[in-house]
């Protein structure tokens, strides 16, 4: 897959899942910021799939 298209399902993830998500606001709005995108990208399974795609892309 090359580069640009997988810019662009990153994008279309994040706006799917990620711009109105319940639990990253939660997060953030009770332990902080960097908790937030910690839980994000370690816990969270649409993290774990834009971890992945960072991986690829470096």
């Amino acid at each position: 897959m090359n580069r640009k298209k997988l810019i662009e399902e990153v994008g279309e993830i994040l706006d799917t899942y990620c711009k109105d998500c319940f639990l990253k606001a939660q997060n953030r709005k009770e332990f902080g910021k960097a908790y937030a995108q910690t839980f994000c990208i370690n816990k969270c399974t649409v993290g774990e799939t834009l971890k992945e795609y960072g991986k690829r892309l470096s």
